[in-house]
Formats: structure tokens, C-alpha cells, sequence
């Protein structure tokens, strides 16, 4: 089969090129001259095109890069949050005791160290914090240490006796020897004694210091000749009231009765898609609407973010919390109130600079080195 096949392949491949002579022997220059001038201005023209496309492409890629300098328009970053006092002081009562007077009203200014509300301490707290007030350790301390002076007033007189006699030769030196070391001996004693008087003396001011403080201001309640007092630890709003605090209550020791927040200015937390944190900076300004203060807008700034995601996950992308403080000197904001913030980082006055925090919050600005802290920088 294989003889066979070969001769017949051979035949076959003369015969086509025999072909494709005769049609090129037979084909009018003219037409050649025409195909051949058409192959030539192809390439060309395939040439030019590809050495156009190199050229415009960098071209375009300028145009776009200064266009984007020149001011084109930058995507709204839009965030979501909740309104919170700038800061939030819980107010408990320290011991246990009966309501005998409400004072303050929600929502009331008050200032530092104004009273809230009175209470009457129970009988066997009183008596109990005026035990620790009298202190009887100290008495014993003090009684101990009168009896250390007592003894070395005593090995003092007897050295002297002592030391008479062996200058004398009436009695052996060893014997001054000892007392001596029981001379040494006791005043180390005393030395200690004392210092330990001292510390609880000490301890004894300020743990009055302390009570006075927590009793609102006097040490009377304990014996029952007035009532103690809950106090404002800052100045602000009293923007909440335990529900059931009214006269008559008995509340025990640390019940939370109060809450004391800085409404002005308010913060608001928000997070941010880490797409969006790397164009942030503190200071850039904002734009917040409320859907509870329909047709206004407050100007907030950014006041602190952080650098920590929220859910530190691989499988989704990252977000940040990021606070934001605004103004509210007429208190028309409140807790809890939703709020929407625009900005555009690339158009506040933040970000026309990069700032790099280091690991303690310090900036480096030239030669010096700030803080931020609330949106404002510390030397």
C-alpha cells in the first residue's frame, strides 16, 4: 500500500505547482503591478496606525493626570452615624441611703460640684465610716511608740550608771557592751514605729479628703446632722435620670442615678471603607444633615480616627471608626439623633497635605513634633 501511495503523492504535488505556474504566466502584468502596489500600501498603513496608538496613548494618559489636577470632580465620600455627647460622666451613689431631695431637672446646665440630689446615710453606714474615721490603730501606734521612748530613756539612764562603774573597775566591760546593742536595737524599733505612724497618719487625711469628697462636701452626714449630697463631677447637661429617682428611694451603694454629658460640641462616630480612610486627614471639614433638623446643615470636623480596623477579617474588606465634632452652642442636637456626613477630602484644607502619625499620636510638622488630640495640635 505504502509503494503505492508515495507515487501518487508525488504526482499530485508536480501537478498543483505546475498549475500555479501556468496561472502566473498567464496573469496580465497589469494586475500584478495592482496587487502588488495594494500589499505595499497596506503595510503602510498598518504601520502608521500602530506608531499613531504608541504616540497618543502617554498623550492621553497626560491629559487625564492634568485634568484630574486641574479640579475634575471627586466622588462624595458619604457616611452614616449616631450622635453622642463629647464626653459622658456617670454619677452613682457612693453608700447606701433614702433620697430626701431631687434638685435638678433633664436636660438642666449644671456646673462642677453642684449639687444633684440629697440622701440620708443608713444608721450602720454611718457608724461604720465613723469608725474607720477614728482611726484607733493610730492611738495604739501612738501608745506604742510613747513606750519605746520610755525604754530608751531607761537604757539611756542605765548605760550612763553602767559606764560609771567600769570606769570605776566595779563592774565588767561586756555589760556596757550589751546594753549598748539593746540601746541600738530599740531605737530601730522606734525608727520604724514611727515611720508606720507617719504612713497611717497619712492615709487617715486622705481617706477624709476622700469621704468629704464623696459625701458632697462634709463630714456632718456621718453623725447624722445632715444629709449627704450627689454632686456634678463636670460641668454640662443632665442628659439622663435614673426613672424611678425620686424622694423617699432607698438606693444602695453605687446605683447609677445620674448621667452628666458635654453637649457642646457633640461628636459623631461613623465608619469608613478603608478605600476612603487613606484620603482622610484631622482637621478636613464636613458637611452633616440630620433627619430630625430637617433644612439645616451643621459643619462638622474630623477630630480622630483610628488606625485599627473594626473586624480585622480576610475574607471582607476593612472598615474604621472615625469621629467627627461638631458645634452645637443652642443644644438643638441630641443623643442618638442619625445624621448623614459629605465630604470631600481633596477640596478641604487637610488633606491638601500628607500627615504622618507616629506610634503616640506624634506629628511631624518641620522641625517640631505635635499632638493631635481633638482635632487640635500640642506642641
Amino acid at each position: 500500500m505504502k509503494t503505492w501511495i508515495e507515487p501518487v503523492g508525488d504526482t499530485m504535488s508536480k501537478s498543483f505547482s505546475n498549475n500555479i505556474l501556468e496561472c502566473r504566466k498567464s496573469m496580465p502584468a497589469t494586475l500584478k503591478a495592482v496587487l502588488l502596489e495594494t500589499a505595499l500600501l497596506s503595510g503602510v498603513l498598518i504601520t502608521v496606525c500602530l506608531f499613531l496608538t504608541a504616540a497618543c496613548t502617554p498623550a492621553r494618559a497626560q491629559s487625564n493626570d492634568s485634568q484630574a489636577q486641574a479640579g475634575a470632580p471627586v466622588r462624595d465620600i458619604v457616611l452614616q452615624g449616631k450622635l453622642q455627647c463629647s464626653l459622658r460622666r456617670q454619677v452613682v451613689i457612693p453608700c447606701r441611703g433614702v433620697v430626701t431631695s431631687l434638685n435638678v431637672l433633664p436636660g438642666q446646665t449644671v456646673r462642677k460640684g453642684q449639687v444633684l440630689a440629697r440622701y440620708k446615710l443608713w444608721s450602720d453606714v454611718a457608724q461604720q465610716l465613723q469608725r474607720q474615721v477614728a482611726a484607733p490603730q493610730i492611738k495604739d501606734m501612738e501608745l506604742a511608740l510613747a513606750n519605746l521612748d520610755k525604754t530608751l530613756i531607761s537604757l539611756e539612764e542605765k548605760r550612763v550608771e553602767t559606764e560609771s562603774l567600769v570606769n570605776e573597775n566595779m563592774a565588767p566591760s561586756n555589760s556596757l557592751v550589751q546594753i549598748e546593742k539593746e540601746i541600738q536595737f530599740q531605737r530601730k524599733n522606734r525608727k520604724v514605729a514611727e515611720e508606720r505612724l507617719q504612713l497611717e497618719r497619712r492615709f487617715l487625711v486622705e481617706f477624709k479628703a476622700y469621704l468629704k469628697d464623696l459625701l458632697g462636701g462634709s463630714l456632718n452626714p456621718l453623725a447624722g446632722s445632715e444629709d449627704a449630697s450627689i454632686t456634678a463631677p463636670i460641668s454640662g447637661q443632665v442628659v439622663s435620670i435614673l426613672s424611678d429617682l425620686r424622694e423617699g428611694l432607698e438606693l444602695g451603694p453605687q446605683a447609677p442615678a445620674f448621667i452628666i454629658g458635654v453637649m457642646d460640641p457633640m461628636v459623631i462616630h461613623a465608619q469608613i471603607h478603608e478605600s476612603d480612610i487613606i484620603k482622610v486627614h484631622l482637621g478636613d471639614k464636613a458637611e452633616v444633615t440630620m433627619e430630625s433638623v430637617p433644612n439645616r446643615t451643621f459643619e462638622a470636623t474630623v477630630s480622630r480616627f483610628s488606625l485599627t480596623p473594626l473586624a480585622p477579617g480576610v475574607t471582607e474588606p476593612s472598615y474604621y471608626d472615625i469621629e467627627f465634632t461638631i458645634p452645637n452652642s443652642d443644644y438643638v442636637l441630641k443623643e442618638g439623633f442619625k445624621g448623614e456626613i459629605v465630604f470631600q477630602p481633596s477640596r478641604t484644607a487637610g488633606s491638601s497635605s500628607l500627615k504622618i502619625i507616629g506610634p503616640l499620636g506624634l506629628e511631624k510638622m518641620g522641625n517640631r513634633a505635635t499632638f493631635q488630640m481633638g482635632g487640635k495640635g500640642e506642641t
